[in-house]
């Protein structure tokens, strides 16, 4: 089984110098450092302060780390969250897979487990409910004006203001790679890092329409899984992928259509190469489609848009 150290010094340095940035407030520029300071640094991090470890993870993959100390687990017939959190988990360098299994690398044991022990749930559930908010909302809306983000986080008693934001992204691990503060055109905008389209969705926006966003769960739900689940029609979806096909590949199509919805392209040849062509499976992706967020209606479905009007 691989280990840490031996993933570091044989993956390419650029990813190793990724994860080592999202690490380490003050990283070294890239030319200065070797993959063996990288894991170096990392290691020896983790059992300094092996807080980092859980401030990379959801309450949910604080679960699964606590399981995966106990035993590992097989990665054939997951489902897709399951999937998506054991999926962050390896992207974070906490745990590897082997052909059947998904399992902590010998050298992180200890500084998981060290983690686990000073693990205060309370506190951590309600870090967890703040940070999928956050993220949730820029999943949303792919780019949003920051007083406006700001705004629709008090419709759910979570309170900012830019400074405290600005520093609390600065400082949150799990966020640093996902969402950032920039200034474009004479204002501040926070911007999606996982579908980086700002300046496209910034043209096309329409100012006449406000978002709705749902109760706080269903906003904690896009920010851990990328989709409602708490709408129904969302849920059945899902639960037709599931019965159909791997996670891995459910996951490809919810990024697809959350791109594909998000733009509003409403152009069948793409909806066709999205579904592979297969029937069954476009008959529910436009079931499915009105429940995706559009980026360029401030993330309103587009059955929400079509009953506004400006005010």
């Amino acid at each position: 089984m691989i280990t840490l150290k031996k993933h570091i010094l044989t993956t390419k340095k650029q990813y190793a110098y990724s994860f080592y940035t999202k690490v380490n407030p003050q990283p070294k520029i890239y030319e200065k450092i070797t993959r063996e300071e990288i894991y170096n640094y990392l290691i020896s991090s983790f059992i300094d302060d092996p807080e980092i470890i859980l401030r990379l993870c959801t309450v949910e993959e604080i679960n699964i780390l606590k399981q995966l100390l106990e035993t590992n687990i097989p990665n054939k017939n997951l489902g897709y969250i399951e999937y998506l959190l054991l999926e962050n988990l390896l992207k974070n360098n906490l745990i590897f897979q082997n052909e059947t299994e998904y399992y902590i690398p010998k050298d992180l044991i200890n500084p998981i487990k060290m983690a686990i022990n000073i693990y205060n749930e309370e506190e951590y559930s309600l870090k967890d409910v703040i940070e999928s908010a956050l993220l949730g909302l820029i999943r949303i809306h792919n780019v949003i004006e920051i007083n406006t983000y700001l705004e629709y986080l008090n419709t759910y008693n979570i309170i900012f203001t830019i400074k405290d934001l600005k520093n609390y992204l600065i400082s949150s691990t799990r966020l640093k790679d996902k969402l950032l503060i920039i200034p474009y055109q004479k204002k501040e905008y926070v911007i999606s890092l996982e579908y980086p389209y700002y300046k496209d969705i910034l043209n096309l926006k329409n100012p006449h329409f406000k978002a709705k966003h749902g109760s706080l769960e269903e906003l904690i739900s896009i920010g851990k899984y990328k989709i409602n689940l708490f709408q129904k029609e969302i849920f059945n979806f899902l639960s037709f992928l599931e019965a159909h096909l791997e996670p891995q590949y459910i996951n490809l199509i919810i990024n697809d259509l959350i791109i594909y919805m998000g733009f509003n392209l409403n152009n069948i040849e793409i909806l066709h190469s999205i579904c592979d062509n297969i029937p069954p499976l476009e008959q529910e992706v436009t079931k499915s489609l009105p429940f995706f967020p559009v980026w360029i209606y401030n993330g309103l479905t587009t059955t929400e848009a079509s009953n506004l009007t400006d005010n």
